[in-house]
């Protein structure tokens, strides 16, 4: 057997080569069936090899879907992915926006198993959410069933109604280290951006109000890696107000949604969906620096406001969009509205990536062991599953015990 392809440049296997031995260890507990087709929604990052590998090993077939947001930056490293074994990267125009429509993720189902195949979904931001109603009835003999990464895709899948398990990891407290690491990237990365595009430093407090709205563990990160900046005067907002009441005794101003808005002139969008309302962005008396934890057709819901005329697309670069609202005020996206860490090479330097994709990984195996042991509809990784990959991860990384 080939040795796996786990980096795509020479100096950056430092965790990768631990990264595959641990996931292979999580995934020798079972036995997938033959003739298994995995379709997996991935992010286009080096971080991700040792991941891709594994599953590409398990499969018959691994069909990658890249998310856009990294694929386009990465494309040297889609070349690197499609010589592993097994593994094959999807035509360009499946991508998110096409995958909503049922026909097109039939056709791409249709042309990627054979007659006796078996397929498991192993989503990650909803990218099946509109077609499952659909799929889960063409394909009732050969989906497995479905798993979910993140909670901005889960939320996609509420309300659906459809017969085959799904069973998300979005929620786990085990994700929350990842998340630490994702906020130290947006903080650093935006920045970064502020300082190239537009002269600015984050912490200039004289020019720039900085807001946090969502206190989840993303905001909550993103919170520490301000203050670390030492940047006097934050303000977070929540929805739910029991996230806010622990911001107070730490220095940080709780605020309402639209007094944070009307003050703040650096967002931070850290929800998953929809930070920011149309009545908000047409309430905007001057311009304001956006940076968001996801794409911001999620976070921002961004297709709907521009398609109700609420934002105006004007120009950019990779970098920077700028769009104006309708009282013409500008609205810069950092990063070109994706999440803010998508240049950095995420998972490289901290181990703490293989902890969700291996409950990802793991919740997809049981899944094929078991299937009727999952009722249809959405559900979560078990408690005890949760745990044994911490201890797991930790005996593994750090000697744990």
């Amino acid at each position: 057997m080939p040795s796996p392809i786990l980096t795509h440049s020479y100096y950056s296997d430092f965790f990768a080569h631990k990264g595959y031995a641990f996931l292979k260890k999580i995934a020798a507990d079972y036995t997938p069936p033959s003739n298994l087709v995995i379709f997996s929604v991935m992010h286009c990052y080096e971080g991700s090899l040792p991941y891709i590998n594994v599953l590409a090993e398990l499969a018959d077939s691994l069909v990658f879907i890249p998310k856009s947001a990294t694929a386009e930056q990465n494309q040297a490293l889609k070349g690197t992915i499609q010589t592993i074994p097994h593994c094959n990267i999807v035509d360009d125009h499946f991508n998110k926006q096409s995958l909503r429509d049922p026909l097109v993720a039939e056709a791409l189902i249709r042309q990627s198993i054979s007659a006796d195949s078996q397929f498991l979904i192993l989503d990650h931001g909803g990218y099946f959410s509109h077609a499952i109603e659909y799929l889960s009835q063409v394909f009732a003999e050969q989906c497995v069933g479905i798993t979910e990464l993140t909670a901005n895709g889960l939320y996609k899948y509420l309300n659906k109604s459809f017969d085959k398990p799904l069973v998300t990891v979005s929620h786990l407290s085990i994700k929350a280290p990842a998340d630490y690491e994702a906020s130290e990237c947006i903080v650093h990365y935006s920045d970064q951006i502020l300082r190239e595009e537009f002269g600015l430093k984050i912490n200039n407090d004289e020019f720039l109000k900085v807001g946090v709205i969502g206190a989840g563990n993303l905001g909550r990160g993103v919170i520490q890696y301000l203050k670390g900046k030492e940047i006097s005067c934050i303000q977070v907002a929540d929805i739910d107000s029991r996230k806010l009441t622990q911001f107070p005794r730490n220095g940080v101003q709780v605020s309402s949604i639209e007094r944070l808005v009307s003050q703040c002139n650096m967002l931070f969008c850290c929800t998953g969906n929809g930070a920011l309302s149309e009545a908000l962005l047409d309430s905007l008396d001057k311009s304001v620096f956006i940076a968001t934890v996801t794409s911001a057709d999620d976070e921002l819901r961004l297709p709907e406001l521009i398609a109700s005329g609420a934002l105006i697309e004007v120009g950019g670069n990779n970098l920077v969009r700028e769009y104006h609202t309708r009282n013409k005020q500008s609205l810069y996206l950092l990063a070109g509205g994706e999440s803010a860490n998508t240049p950095f090479k995420t998972g490289m330097g901290d181990p703490t990536l293989y902890l969700f994709e291996a409950a990802h990984m793991l919740a997809g195996l049981q899944l094929l062991e078991d299937s009727h042991g999952f009722k249809a509809g959405i559900q979560a990784l078990s408690e005890t599953d949760e745990i044994m990959i911490a201890e797991r991860w930790l005996h593994h990384f750090y000697n744990y015990g």
